[in-house]
């Protein structure tokens, strides 16, 4: 009966409750609380059995992050506080304490971790350290920490890039698909002669917007990947599947009916290069990368207005 208490008690605890297992190598979680589901975006099929280092994505720069690796090897207690992101991208403070838990023979096997959203808090404290910096100062910082595009307001290529690498190991781990397609608006340096680089602009927000709308599942994203340039990422496709998809992007922008008059349908159009891959054991990314990459350039090259796939 006491178990049972306990264990309601942790999975309707407001707090992300998680333990990992120190008897094996890279300390992966073991169980994660509905409460760290929810704080974090992933699921506990996605982050079970790998290390919670995800959780700082390309932010690892934390002197915190040295006082968790210390407590761990000496197993010992430790409160932090840490830059995290959600599966989203967004970040949070997260309050982290993690206890070792210890066998009847005294070896530390596992340690729990309590996290603690406490964004408003620090928030409210960064505002009070940073009055006197300049506005200068505050716009640098936020740009930083920024994700979105500040033309389209979708994904910056920052955002992509982390995200992508974060994907490629959860599908590494699960042996799911991913489709990359990599989009380019076609002769867009002539629309902005012809048209003026405000009509440019507008264009690209439109396009962006098209593209944002066309998700058929909850985890894709599209990012602006450079200039005229945009990515999709997009998990469990087949190769037919991504092939309808990719078609009825092209066929979006179309009918969005953006006039062109230098190119051969009279409207703004883009090209689509795009790949599918099954990911096993290894963490192949750049492959992935590579080939939609050279998928788009050959869509260019035979003439645009069209998908391509390798």
């Amino acid at each position: 009966m006491k178990i049972e208490i306990l264990k309601q008690a942790v999975m309707d605890s407001r707090d992300g409750i998680t333990i990992f297992d120190n008897g094996i190598e890279d300390n992966p979680l073991v169980f994660v609380n509905p409460a760290f589901e929810r704080m974090t975006g992933y699921s506990a099929e996605e982050i079970t059995n790998i290390n919670c280092r995800y959780l700082q994505n390309d932010d690892r720069s934390q002197p915190e992050l040295d006082v968790v690796h210390n407590a761990i090897k000496n197993g010992e207690y430790c409160l932090v506080t840490l830059r995290n992101y959600r599966k989203d991208g967004t970040m949070f403070w997260n309050e982290l304490s993690i206890s070792p838990i210890h066998d009847d023979k005294g070896i530390v096997t596992n340690f729990i971790g309590i996290q603690k959203d406490v964004t408003a808090r620090v928030l409210i404290q960064q505002q009070l350290r940073d009055e006197h910096h300049s506005l200068e100062e505050m716009k640098i910082h936020f740009e930083q920490l920024s994700i979105k595009d500040g033309l389209t307001g979708i994904y910056n290529r920052r955002f992509f890039d982390t995200q992508f690498e974060i994907q490629c190991r959860i599908a590494c781990r699960t042996s799911d698909s991913l489709t990359l397609a990599m989009i380019d608006v076609d002769h867009f340096k002539l629309f902005n002669d012809i048209y003026g680089h405000q009509a440019g602009d507008g264009a690209l927000i439109r396009i962006a917007d098209s593209l944002s709308k066309s998700f058929q599942r909850g985890s894709d994203f599209a990012a602006r990947y450079g200039g005229e340039e945009f990515v999709i990422l997009s998990n469990g496709m087949t190769e037919n599947q991504a092939a309808l998809y990719v078609n009825t992007l092209c066929q979006r922008v179309r009918d969005l009916k953006i006039p062109h008059s230098a190119s051969s349908t009279g409207y703004l159009t883009v090209s689509i290069g795009f790949s599918v891959h099954t990911f096993g054991p290894q963490h192949p990314s750049n492959l992935l990368l590579a080939r939609a990459d050279k998928a788009l350039y050959t869509a260019k090259e035979r003439g645009k207005d069209q998908i391509f796939s390798l």
